[in-house]
């Protein structure tokens, strides 16, 4: 399994190795919000009874502070377990890359638009880190503890979890139909940066000639129309992505 996870997302062992233990913490978190759900239930089942009985208070006192306690210690072990370890194997990766680099001949260099394969990497490299820290981890736990949870409501009582569960495969249906949708909102998107990148480039390499053609006002005038398409789609994508 380690083996498989280095191959598919480009991860030292260690990475693998951490990437498991942040699902694996992700899903400890999870399991921890639901004590607070269970010792309400038995707060209302108290209150439906008459009352809470004076020996019960120490319990629920007891109850709330566990609950907090568990719910600290498992978000601080899930913030050390996919933040941190995340963005230590993206230094790992980084030098990884700049080594593999440093290997390629300046040739292949001299056929390539520059400003395009530099944003495309760095693209890459931050959308890694970002699907590591905030998306993989959270999702795979949030798919274990969501199958632990429904066993558990299942054996409670079958009708409340069905109405509890009906909206997983809605959502998760959502989610399959709009997967077009959402390469198409990115596509455009890295098009507009690319067309960015290459201004910016572009500018850079050829500011003496605009210089002397006076032409640098006309020029950052387009270079900023190409800045402003760039925030505008990505506004767009937000809500698009939502």
């Amino acid at each position: 399994m380690i083996k498989k996870l280095q191959k598919k997302y480009a991860l030292s062992e260690q990475g693998a190795k951490d990437l498991i233990k942040g699902c694996l913490a992700c899903v400890l978190q999870n399991l921890s919000f639901m004590f607070p759900v269970g010792l309400l239930y038995y707060l209302v089942s108290d209150l439906m009874n008459g009352g809470v009985p004076g020996g019960k208070i120490p319990f629920y006192v007891a109850g709330c502070v566990v609950c907090i306690g568990l719910i600290l210690l498992t978000t601080f072990f899930q913030y050390n377990a996919t933040y941190f370890a995340t963005y230590k194997e993206s230094g790992i990766r980084r030098i990884t890359l700049a080594e593999h680099l440093r290997k390629i001949p300046l040739s292949f260099f001299g056929k390539k638009d520059l400003a395009d394969l530099t944003s495309t990497i760095m693209a890459d490299c931050t959308f890694l880190e970002q699907s590591f820290s905030h998306f993989i981890p959270e999702l795979a736990g949030s798919i274990i503890s969501t199958v632990l949870i429904s066993i558990g409501l299942l054996f409670t009582d079958w009708r409340m979890a069905l109405a509890a569960l009906w909206v997983l495969p809605v959502a998760f249906a959502i989610v399959g139909f709009s997967a077009k949708i959402q390469e198409n909102l990115n596509q455009k998107a890295m098009d507009v940066k690319m067309a960015c990148a290459d201004g910016i480039q572009e500018c850079i390499e050829t500011v003496r000639d605009l210089k002397a053609n006076n032409a640098e006002q006309a020029y950052l005038k387009g270079l900023e129309k190409k800045i402003r398409a760039v925030e505008h789609r990505s506004i767009l994508n937000e809500f698009g992505l939502a």
